[in-house]
Formats: C-alpha cells, structure tokens, sequence
C-alpha cells in the first residue's frame, strides 16, 4: 500500500512538472508573439511616419519650386527698387527653405537607408532629383546676385524647363516611396495576421492541452472535497450503523424546538428499547445483531411521518420526536403503529426473531420541558412498561415521577437500574 502510494505521489508530481512546464512555455510563445506584433505594428507605424514625411517634403520642394520660378518673373519685371527688394526678399526664403528641404531630405533617405529605386531617382536619369535640385539651387542664387546687385537692371528669369524637372523628379520621389510604403504595409498585415493566427492556434492547443484537463481534475477534485465534506457532516450527525440520527443531533433538535417556544410548538418525545437484544447478539452473534438494528431502524423510519425526527440513542435504544403530538393519546396511536412494525418476524436466512419493544412517551411541555427531562420521563414511562411485561407502551403520568423520587428516599436503587428479568 505505501509503495502504491508512493507511486502516485511520483506520478502526481510528473504530473504537476509536465503542466507547469505546458502553461509557462505557452505563455512564454504568448508573450513572445504578442512582442512580436507590437514590433510589427510600431515598425508599420514609424514607417508611414517616415513616408508621410517624405512625402510631406516632396511635396514642398513642388511647391517651392515653382515659387521660385514665379519670384524671378515677378522679380524681373519689376522696375521699382522696393517692389523688387521685396520680390527678392521673398525669392530668398524660398531658396532657403528649398536647400533646408533638400539637406533634411538626404540626410533622412541616407538615414532610413533608402532602397536601389529610390536612389536611382535621386541620383540618376532621367529623374537625377540630387542634380536637378542643385542646378535650380545655383541659378537662383546667380539670379538673386545678378538682381540684387544692380536693382534697375535687366536679368533673364530662370527657365521653366528647370522647375519642371525638379517638380517630375519630386512627384516621382513621392509615390515611388508612398508605393514601397504601402507594400510594406502590406506585408506586415499579412505577417500580423499570421502571428495573431499561430496565437489564437497557441491558445486553443493551451485550452485543449492544458487548461482542460488541468479544469477536470480542478472539478474531480472538488467534487471528492465536497463528498467527503458531506460524508463527514453526515457522519457527525448520524449513527454509522443505521444511518439515523445519532444522540447528539436528536438532543440539538429538542433544543432547537424547546427554544422556539414549546407552548407554540407542542411534540411527543417517544423513547423505543428493544427487549432481549442482548440475547440474540449472545445466541446469534454481532453481525446478526447489527443487521437485525438496521432492520429495526428502517422499520421506525416506516411508521413516522416525514417531520418527525429519530434517532439511534445508544445500543437498541431508539429516540423519536413526535412534531406536533400534544396527547397522549396521539403519542399512544403512533407507539402501537410503531410496535406493530417491528413485532413482525425478522428473517435472517434460516433465523428468525420474533422483535419485541418497550416503548414510553412524554409530551413537552405538560410532561416536561428541556431534552433531560423529557428523556427521563420518557424513560421513566418505557421502564414501567418493561416492567409490566414487556413488548408493552406507557405514557408518562407524574405519580411515576413521585414513585421513583419515593425509591430514593428510601434509598432504593433507582428505576433504571433496578434488573429487570429478561426472556429469551
């Protein structure tokens, strides 16, 4: 038995190990995954933030540039020394923001180590935005020396032809990068939906693998837990042989009932002691003796209604509380209807036993009120039945109460202990 227990306890343990490894693995997979996509989705986002503004400049450097064109031709017509100071001032920020445009541009595609595509559109032709860019960067700067040096002049504006190849070159630029972008995009959708599917599989495999099986034995356990509670509360409260109510659950049930009220809430307390018992265990032995109680016991079950309560007090003593019994009479009605089930033959294979009981009856509260007087008036009237011949039933009446205090003063053994002569 201990090396089966000890085997258990091993296997119990592997057990335990496997599901602990199973849970913190996947949720170490989980927790990986879920790094993962929050990657993914940061990358994503940090690449349209780029994009958007790559795109933003290049819109700029459109824009810019065909400001320039227009501010040398508005700057070339101007005749006044203000109106073309103000042209030219205004032709120099542009230019400016031009070339800030343009510096901030290469250092963030050498940055963000732009792809082969976008570079060739920077650096080559027909595009070539690096050379175009500074070409349109020189004659602006040329016009804005020439012009400003001699404000009544005539100088040439720049071609057109400049600001339009800067102004393809950019427009290539953007949705060149918008278009990698948005593929980029698309892959990292494509790959997040893959990771949110291989947790979603990681998750359901957990379930299935470990939470299941880890939920059942969680369920099987607390089932056993609940079962023993219930047997071990039965147990406390009811007789291991027949299944009654044991002496200390009848005394907490006439308390209760007492401290309702026993004037509101009258009952019968009935007190069963089978006679010769002692002679069939010594005839037919214990375990003829304990089926021939259990037998007994069904039997008082049989003849109480379902508010009545009864007991196994001790050895072939039976308690029963009649609820609601105020008479005597009542009480007598119940006792014979009890004795006439168990005075019916018992068979025990080729052994019979013909049962016998002596019965006594108190009621609460004429008779007495409180679980020991009340046992000892019922026991007082059972004596006086098993005095009388046996098999027989006796309600308490007070003069039983006056002959047995009448014993003790003369110094009689009391009532219940006197022997009384037994049949077989």
């Amino acid at each position: 038995m201990r090396t089966n227990d000890q085997f258990c306890d091993k296997a119990t343990e592997r057990m335990i190990r496997r599901v602990r490894l199973g849970y913190w693995t996947a949720l170490l997979v989980i927790a990986l995954m879920a790094m993962g996509t929050f990657l993914l989705v940061d990358s994503a986002i940090s690449t349209q933030r780029s994009v958007n503004k790559l795109v933003h400049i290049a819109g700029e450097q459109q824009m810019l540039s065909q400001r320039i064109v227009l501010l040398t031709n508005t700057a070339t017509v101007e005749r006044g020394r203000f109106r073309r100071a103000s042209s030219l001032s205004h032709l120099r920020d542009a230019v400016n923001d031009f070339e800030r445009n343009f510096r901030t541009l290469e250092i963030k595609l050498d940055r963000d180590k732009a792809s082969d595509a976008v570079r060739a559109i920077m650096t080559e032709a027909p595009h070539d935005v690096n050379f175009f860019s500074r070409d349109l960067l020189v004659k602006a700067r040329a016009f804005l020396a020439e012009a400003g040096a001699n404000p009544q002049s005539d100088v040439r504006p720049l071609p057109q032809l400049s600001a339009t190849a800067v102004l393809a070159g950019y427009a290539m630029l953007s949705d060149h990068v918008a278009m990698e972008a948005q593929r980029g995009i698309d892959r990292t959708s494509s790959l997040h939906r893959m990771v949110f599917m291989m947790m979603m599989l990681v998750l359901a495999l957990e379930a299935l693998l470990i939470f299941r099986p880890l939920v059942g034995d969680i369920v099987l356990k607390t089932g056993d837990l609940i079962r023993t509670r219930n047997d071990m509360a039965f147990m406390a409260q009811h007789d291991q042989l027949t299944g009654l109510l044991n002496r200390k659950s009848i005394e907490d049930h006439v308390h209760r009932m007492t401290s309702d009220g026993a004037a509101e809430r009258p009952f019968a307390l009935m007190h069963v002691d089978m006679d010769d018992f002692k002679s069939i265990n010594d005839t037919y032995g214990h375990a003829v003796g304990d089926a021939f109680l259990i037998e007994i016991a069904k039997r008082i079950s049989k003849g109480l209604r379902e508010k009545d309560a009864v007991a196994r007090f001790g050895g072939d003593e039976f308690v029963v509380v009649l609820d609601g019994v105020r008479t005597h009479q009542n009480a007598r009605a119940v006792a014979e209807h009890v004795a006439t089930l168990i005075g019916k033959p018992v068979h025990f294979g080729d052994i019979t036993i013909d049962p016998k009981a002596s019965i006594g009856t108190a009621l609460c509260p004429e008779d007495a009120d409180g679980f020991d007087e009340l046992m000892f008036a019922a026991d007082l009237a059972m004596y006086h039945a098993k005095s009388g011949g046996r098999g027989r039933f006796s309600a308490f009446d007070p003069q039983m109460r006056a002959d047995y205090e009448s014993r003790l003063k003369a110094g009689s053994a009391p009532v219940g202990d006197v022997p009384l002569k037994r049949t077989a």
